[in-house]
């Protein structure tokens, strides 16, 4: 009793051998030659593209071994290098790798297509029933003889694709506590997809060698042979194997489109951030320079506040009456010499640290120009509102010397107007005396200016010296924005020097002018005249001392 299956296989056979010397025949056997043409191609292009696989998975691999072990010693001297991995010449060589293996694929998919066109253009020339069976056969006769990897892979692309563009997400959503892990995942991503990219072709080569051995085999048969072939499967399998190749091309092609979007988005997006990072190390390596010139002004500004110190103190305990002595040219007239040296001194103080902030200044300027000009990857979450909290950590060291600076003035007035020569005589003792506090002032404040320039110091080697991690970016980004608000306290302070040190030399110069102007007048009236001022100096003290001992003012 003959079953179902039976009936419908002596039926094929019937209608088989009915083509033997069928013009359909020829068709196929034409088919056949033109598939063998195009699997000889796709063997040829999948051997070069697994080499192209093979170079680009070698590139993928360095960079990210690059990466991470830049990533583990993070400094700022890794920002130019990890900018140069990302969109430098390795980088660009890995993408034109990836451009040849996408250029491949679409080639690799055309080639499919002729192979799978070729062959079902001479199985369509078959009867229906005919060209039924060899299409159900043709679906299921390579899906049998996939192994698990091959089946895997195929089920997989999706994933893969889905994955990159996972990555891409990421790095368009970069932020600078971010950047170093998206960095990683994207050329971990780029490097395993490569390597499966790889994997598909040298799967394809094997299938399009399968397809050329069958072609070869039978492209010179005779129609009874070929016939054969078709019953016997090899032409589905031919066909089963060019749509395989087709599946895994097509695969391939979109995880390259997606690798290259991948790469695009790393050199724009990575790319900036590292650049951004490097170009601001450079700019703070130039202001260390301004800012240790500065610190050494300073430096040299508070020895010579030292030195007017000693010479205002020296000249401040000169007796009354020795002074006047040697205004009226008694003595050696050293004093009046004195005097032009404190008032030199004074504007070298002055010079030097109105230097300084300028040096200050300029470290600031550059430093806050880069970090405006920070791309918000990295300024994001980061607020550039220093000011506050360095005032509040070294706002007592801004002094208030506007009091200072009108007694100052007060006192220039006060000589300069005086008419009375034992008067001015006394106000220029006194305010000599005084002179060694409003310096020690002026030290004090020079002294801060230092301190804001070790800050700023410590500022700059926090950025260049420190160790970057997700812990620590966001605060040595902010040592930007600290170091510029230091710089401010110290040009502010500078300023207040200048205003004090400008009161005190013009109350020098008052001074040496009304000493020149008393010398004058001591001369031209001779010994008496000194009698007269040492005794109005003598009364001027006796007067003072019985005042203390009875309870009497000097005007009493």
């Amino acid at each position: 009793m003959h079953t179902k299956t039976d009936k419908l296989r002596n039926k094929l056979k019937s209608k088989f051998d009915a083509l033997t010397h069928n013009s359909s025949v020829s068709s196929i056997h034409q088919g056949i030659k033109q598939c063998h043409s195009s699997a000889r191609q796709t063997v040829e292009l999948c051997s070069s593209t697994v080499a192209t696989g093979r170079n680009l998975v070698s590139c993928g691999e360095s960079i990210q071994r690059s990466l991470v072990g830049a990533a583990d010693d993070l400094d700022a001297e890794s920002f130019a290098v990890i900018a140069d991995l990302i969109d430098g010449d390795k980088t660009r060589e890995a993408k034109e790798l990836a451009l040849a293996m996408k250029a491949k694929s679409t080639r690799c998919i055309a080639l499919s297509i002729e192979m799978i066109e070729s062959l079902e253009r001479g199985v369509g020339a078959l009867p229906d029933a005919v060209e039924s069976f060899v299409e159900k056969r043709a679906r299921k006769s390579v899906t049998d003889r996939l192994t698990a990897e091959e089946r895997g892979m195929a089920g997989r692309i999706d994933g893969d694709v889905e994955e990159l563009t996972r990555c891409i997400d990421a790095v368009e959503n970069l932020k600078l506590l971010t950047a170093v892990d998206a960095g990683n995942n994207a050329f971990e991503a780029i490097r395993d997809k490569s390597k499966l990219c790889q994997r598909i072709f040298e799967m394809m080569k094997t299938f399009a060698s399968d397809v050329l051995k069958i072609t070869e085999a039978i492209s010179n048969m005779d129609a009874s042979a070929v016939l054969s072939k078709i019953k016997d499967g090899s032409i589905l399998k031919a066909i089963g194997l060019g749509r395989y190749i087709k599946q895994f091309a097509e695969g391939c092609k979109r995880v390259m489109d997606r690798i290259l979007e991948l790469f695009r988005t790393a050199a724009g997006k990575l790319g900036l951030l590292w650049r951004s990072l490097s170009r601001a190390k450079d700019v703070m390596v130039e202001g260390l320079s301004e800012v240790a010139n500065a610190r050494s002004l300073c430096g040299e500004a508070h020895e010579k506040a030292e030195g007017l110190k000693r010479t205002t103190r020296s000249l401040g305990n000169v007796e009354a009456l020795k002074l006047m002595m040697s205004l009226g040219g008694g003595m050696d007239g050293s004093s009046d010499r004195s005097i032009h040296d404190a008032m030199g001194t004074a504007r070298e103080v002055d010079v030097g640290m109105e230097e300084a902030a300028l040096r200050m200044e300029s470290a600031a300027r550059m430093v806050g120009d880069e970090y405006r000009g920070l791309p918000s990857i990295v300024t994001d979450g980061i607020t550039d509102d220093t000011d506050d909290e360095v005032i509040e950590s070294y706002g007592d060291k801004i002094r208030d010397v506007d009091g200072d600076i009108r007694e100052l003035e007060m006192a220039s007035r006060a000589i300069e107007h005086s008419k009375n020569t034992i008067h001015a005589a006394k106000a220029i003792h006194g305010e000599m005396s005084n002179i060694p506090d409003r310096v020690d002032t002026c030290q004090e404040m020079v002294q801060s200016c230092a301190v804001f320039a070790d800050e700023c110091r410590s500022s700059i080697d926090s950025f260049l010296l420190g160790k970057w991690s997700l812990e620590t970016a966001v605060s040595h980004v902010k040592e930007m924005c600290r170091m510029v608000s230091l710089s401010k306290l110290m040009v502010r302070l500078a300023d207040r020097i200048h205003r004090l040190m400008k009161a005190i030399t013009t109350l020098l110069r008052v001074m040496s002018n009304k000493v020149k102007m008393l010398s004058n007048h001591l001369q031209s009236g001779g010994l008496d005249s000194v009698v007269d001022v040492a005794g109005d100096i003598v009364s001027d003290g006796l007067n003072s001392m019985m005042g203390k001992l009875f309870g009497k003012d000097e005007q009493s």
